[in-house]
């Protein structure tokens, strides 16, 4: 029930995402008012909004910064590590069962099948911190990306060497 209501909620919030854009293009369809109002009426890219969403929604802050290649990428890293959450917990409670009981019959379990359930509770935590790290940096990246959302890299960078008689080795660069 709460998978319908998650995925009924996204449709609503992409639908009025649609229903905004097309009711700007309507309402700015003269050119010369669309020069004026449009950077009135537009909202700035926020960092903030961006953050917002990859909190709220994995990958909602890359799609928000035009980085949709990113969202697969979010998606099959935290697809991944909560797989291998579940796997490596399911085998955990499976040990502990065999566990009890081996100690309901009175027998005492050999060092490989501890050493095994030892390797199954490791996985899981690390699994765990997979997890935190990849929603964290999703977070962080999505931020970063609002922040340089507006910034031109198209800008010729360059470098080069330039020897010289009287120094050893100069190096300069330029700005255009």
């Amino acid at each position: 029930m709460k998978f319908k209501k998650i995925i009924l909620f996204i449709v609503f919030v992409f639908s009025y995402a649609i229903n905004a854009r097309a009711f700007q293009s309507a309402f700015f369809a003269d050119s010369a008012k669309k020069d004026t109002l449009a950077k009135a009426l537009t909202p700035t890219h926020s960092p903030r909004t961006a953050t917002i969403l990859a909190l709220a929604l994995p990958g909602a802050g890359q799609i928000y910064n035009h980085k949709y290649w990113k969202a697969p990428i979010v998606y099959a890293g935290l697809g991944f590590s909560i797989y291998s959450l579940i796997e490596n917990q399911n085998s955990l409670n499976e040990m502990n069962d065999t566990f009890r009981n081996m100690y309901a019959r009175g027998l005492t379990p050999s060092r490989i099948l501890t050493a095994q359930r030892d390797g199954y509770r490791i996985n899981r935590d690390v699994s765990i911190i997979a997890v935190t790290v990849v929603y964290v940096l999703q977070v962080i990246d999505a931020t970063v990306d609002a922040h340089f959302y507006k910034f031109d890299i198209n800008q010729s960078l360059s470098a080069r060497l330039n020897p010289s008689p009287t120094t050893f080795l100069s190096f300069t660069y330029h700005l255009k």
